[in-house]
């Protein structure tokens, strides 16, 4: 009863709020995606699907920018070819849609097979194919042509911030310290206590993790307080914490890829103490240890006689007996693939049921963004996407660079790290599919572009 007083609280404030300052309500409704998806959230309001509290304030967002965007002059100025790619972004994901409306029984096949409590309806996928893909890249638009000053861009910064330490500590709370010492407990509770319990998968939080520690040691070059700066760096040390408990090897992995690529960039010196961080890491964490190498293990029989063995399924957790089932149903249709839901529509699915039996239940979804994709887009669809993220990446590095530092590098950084962990994370999960995981990572290209629109260009 009093978190639900609480949250009404904070609801009612923000949309009232909005309509002195929009953008600080903006802010504060990033931050409550800390807690969007927990079991207890409300997910409709007034018997009406859809309208939860995230939603509507929203709205009132919406109505409250457009009462003033005259008024403090705002200017929608993305650079031409990223709204062309925006544009074809939007229309591939409505074009997959209306394609997969063909045929949806190989879907509901899926599903009842599987053994789900629920199929979905039509109505469902609408809200989550359509509705919610756009609604989580709103926010980041909305940065974007609100982030014309200092003080908004550091209030932005301070959004993304917060959202993930509030996160980091609900991983805390659910996992016990005492179970990082046994790689196997440790997955195991957390695939059945965070999903249930914040409400975001495991997989998507070890990308949240791995790129929020980066994002808090970047964020110190915003601050000239060195109290502030020491407390940002006790909270990046914290969220590596967080990425441990959550038991996730890709995120591991994205974490020690995306320092390397901080170290190239910028940081030199982090390319001698990075190798040293890792292998104490390794050492005294039993449990990541037992993660990372996962799969690689020698038994005695083979020690004794020199060789090893690389179990392909357990390195990848079993997604290498899909994906060339996945891979070939892609060279049937390479250019235009098979309409949203890809796997499902192109008959892959039934395949993979002959195959595995009772695993394929596990395997909704080809478990790699990139097969993803091109599965339901073809290369002409992959192509504009992939495009996009690589033009947002290339400038996130050029304003990471900026010789001045401060938080113009600042921003560049922390989109570096949260599009940076979204793409590497893809090769085992993730979507290209704008989710609730993902808002973040919008956010930051929102106010990566609103810096980079802003400042003269010969400091780029």
């Amino acid at each position: 009863m009093i978190r639900y007083t609480l949250l009404t609280l904070v609801i009612t404030f923000l949309c009232l709020y909005a309509w002195k300052d929009w953008y600080r309500s903006l802010c504060g409704l990033i931050v409550l995606m800390a807690f969007l998806e927990r079991y207890d959230m409300p997910r409709q309001m007034l018997g009406i699907p859809g309208l939860n509290p995230w939603n509507l304030v929203m709205l009132f967002l919406l109505v409250a920018m457009l009462l003033s965007r005259k008024r403090e002059n705002l200017r929608w100025n993305m650079p031409p070819e990223i709204n062309v790619l925006l544009a074809l972004y939007a229309i591939i994901i409505l074009v997959g849609f209306i394609r997969m409306l063909d045929d949806m029984q190989p879907i509901r096949e899926f599903f009842i097979l599987s053994r789900r409590e629920t199929i979905p309806t039509l109505k469902d996928y609408i809200l989550d194919d359509i509705i919610n893909s756009f609604k989580y890249v709103l926010p980041g638009m909305l940065l974007f042509y609100g982030c014309n000053s200092e003080e908004r861009l550091k209030l932005g910064i301070s959004a993304i911030l917060l959202t993930l330490l509030l996160l980091g500590l609900q991983i805390i709370k659910w996992m016990p310290l005492g179970d990082i010492g046994d790689g196997d407990a440790l997955s195991d509770r957390a695939l059945r206590v965070l999903d249930r319990g914040i409400g975001y998968h495991r997989v998507d939080l070890a990308a949240l993790m791995a790129s929020g520690s980066w994002v808090f040691f970047i964020a110190r070059m915003a601050v000239k307080n060195a109290l502030v700066s020491k407390a940002f760096l006790f909270c990046g040390l914290l969220l590596v914490q967080s990425l441990a408990l959550t038991g996730g090897r890709t995120g591991s992995g994205t974490w020690v890829v995306l320092g390397l690529g901080f170290a190239a960039l910028r940081y030199r010196k982090l390319l001698f103490g990075l190798p040293i961080l890792i292998i104490a890491v390794i050492a005294l964490v039993p449990a990541v240890q037992e993660r990372m190498l996962q799969g690689f293990e020698t038994d005695s029989v083979d020690q004794i006689a020199g060789e090893s063995e690389t179990d392909l399924s357990s390195v990848t957790s079993g997604r290498i007996l899909i994906w060339p089932t996945i891979i070939d149903y892609i060279k049937k249709e390479p250019l235009i693939g098979y309409g949203r839901r890809g796997m499902h529509t192109s008959g892959a699915s039934v395949d993979l049921r002959d195959l595995l039996g009772a695993k394929a239940s596990f395997f909704g979804h080809p478990h790699n963004a990139y097969l993803e994709l091109l599965i339901d887009n073809g290369i002409i669809g992959a192509i504009p996407i992939l495009l996009f993220f690589y033009l947002t990446i290339m400038r996130s590095a050029q304003l990471f660079r900026h010789k001045e530092g401060g938080s113009i590098a600042a921003i560049g950084g922390i989109a570096l790290a949260l599009i940076g962990a979204q793409l590497i994370a893809s090769v085992g999960a993730q979507s290209f599919y704008p989710r609730s995981g993902v808002v973040l990572m919008w956010s930051s290209i929102g106010m990566m572009y609103a810096v980079y629109v802003r400042m003269p260009r010969q400091n780029t």
